[in-house]
């Protein structure tokens, strides 16, 4: 389903050699209210706690235990995390390869869902790479979910921003899993509450700026945008959140 930039991408972070220590506490693109973009193929990975578990990271704002961050973590063979909580939740989808821990198997495709509260100890048997999202849900959120991205037309609605997609979650904020049949130009009304998207595969022109697979990027509530998305494209997108 994903485009083979994602496992070439983590055939790279095994290439990396880092220290194997924690990284001090980074702010990257962290001021909400300003645009952000992140190139993945041009990025450094950093270590984390863990032996075997790097990360790009992509939005973070402090140190380990309850910032606020966005990141692409790359885990290797036989790779852990240890058991943890989080307080405002967790958001992943798995790039590449499965990731697992103790409530099961996520095979690539897999978008998940953990609320406030919730723990797990995560791990990889044969490595994997998911875009993760830390501490970013509203506290009363109670609903855990578990989705396989779907191209079935059948499984896709009207958005509000005027493409169509797979609906991941749908309350506070919008998660969905869009692919473009056809190429499309679009003034989202929903920009005024912001969004965040990652490039999952093919292209596409915001503002005049050109964007690839792999790329990252969030456009601040208030600002207005025009997307423009190549024929075939896909993408993970959020709405609302900002």
């Amino acid at each position: 389903m994903l485009d083979k930039y994602w496992h070439e991408l983590y055939q790279k972070s095994q290439s990396v050699k880092l220290p194997e220590a924690a990284v001090a506490p980074v702010k990257i693109n962290q001021v909400l209210t300003e645009d952000a973009s992140v190139d993945s193929s041009q990025s450094n990975w950093l270590p984390s706690p863990a032996k075997g578990v790097k990360r790009l990271m992509l939005e973070r704002d402090g140190g380990e235990q309850t910032t606020r961050a966005t990141s692409i973590v790359a885990y290797a063979r036989n790779s852990h995390f240890a058991a943890h909580n989080h307080p405002l939740g967790e958001e992943f989808l798995v790039l590449s390869g499965i990731f697992s821990d103790e409530h099961g198997d996520y095979p690539v495709g897999t978008y998940v869902r953990n609320p406030p509260g919730s723990s797990h100890a995560p791990k990889s048997v044969d490595g994997c790479m998911i875009w993760v999202k830390l501490q970013q849900f509203q506290p009363g959120d109670r609903k855990n979910v578990v989705q396989l991205l779907s191209d079935n037309i059948k499984d896709h609605k009207p958005l509000h921003i005027g493409l169509t997609g797979q609906i991941l979650f749908n309350d506070y904020e919008q998660v969905s899993y869009v692919r473009v049949s056809d190429k499309t130009t679009v003034t989202p009304p929903e920009t005024i509450k912001g969004i965040e998207l990652l490039l999952l595969d093919g292209e596409a022109n915001i503002n005049e700026r050109k964007y690839k697979t792999g790329d990252w990027l969030r456009i601040a509530a208030g600002k207005a945008a025009e997307l423009t998305i190549a024929k075939g494209s896909r993408l993970l997108l959020k709405t609302g959140h900002l």
